[in-house]
């Protein structure tokens, strides 16, 4: 098993030198406190490719621009797609539900439904067209749109993590099935999102065992190989970036 996470950076970076075959070690751009008015705060592209260059990130994850009621195409964030683009670091990008209730949620205040739409990432592709992405959540409820992007944009991959344990097991299975019978089923992720309840990860990996629609191999590749093609892994489980010149 490999896990990717984006803690804390320091927590990451333990956890990473405890079991370097196991964890990839990610990060978003933004940091974790956030400025006046409760904006969010973000990371200077230097500062992550000093990173990236250290071997302390593999990968941007979560970035979760829908959280701040941002679309992924906000002018403030193309700057780190070029950056993600550039290096050849892939990017783990919240697209879907998010807490139940939404905004109503203490601390969600900012997430809007809409900005979780798969086709707000239509142009940040075009403008990068050799960046790697996976849109988190398969960008659910907007299963139709998410087809429709992975149709014209090949680059694009999506996770079904908490989609997995967090919903009716029918309507996650029916959304599953959407996106394999429409011929994606080379491009999708497992994942659990388990935050803080470790006992998600088992019923998660029961829900993909559990779907009779699916192949043996096409769960191998759910579990396995198609994040192993994405993340470009070695024999050992390392993902092969592209260094940056330090």
């Amino acid at each position: 098993m490999t896990s990717g996470d984006s803690g804390l950076l320091d927590d990451v970076s333990k956890w990473h030198a405890a079991a370097p075959d196991r964890i990839i070690p990610a990060a978003s751009f933004r940091k974790p406190e956030r400025g006046s008015q409760d904006r969010p705060l973000y990371r200077e592209p230097a500062e992550l490719r000093r990173l990236v260059a250290e071997g302390k990130i593999a990968v941007f994850a979560e970035v979760a621009p829908q959280y701040d009621g941002m679309s992924p195409a906000d002018p403030i964030l193309d700057r780190y797609f070029a950056l993600a683009e550039e290096l050849d670091i892939p990017i783990g990008l919240h697209m879907g539900e998010g807490p139940p209730g939404g905004p109503n949620v203490e601390g969600y205040s900012k997430y809007r439904v809409s900005m979780g739409n798969p086709l707000l990432l239509e142009n940040v592709l075009i403008r990068h067209p050799k960046l790697r992405i996976y849109v988190m959540h398969y960008g659910s409820p907007f299963v139709d749109d998410m087809i429709a992007l992975l149709y014209s944009y090949p680059q694009v991959y999506v996770d079904v993590a908490q989609n997995d344990w967090g919903f009716p097991r029918k309507h996650f299975h029916a959304q599953l099935r959407r996106l394999v019978e429409a011929g994606f089923g080379k491009r999708i992720l497992f994942g659990s999102d388990q935050m803080i309840w470790p006992e998600t990860i088992g019923l998660a990996i029961e829900t993909i065992e559990s779907a009779d629609f699916l192949t043996d191999e096409q769960k191998r590749d759910i579990f396995y190989n198609n994040a192993a093609r994405f993340l470009r892994l070695d024999e050992k489980g390392h993902p092969q970036n592209k260094l940056p010149d330090k």
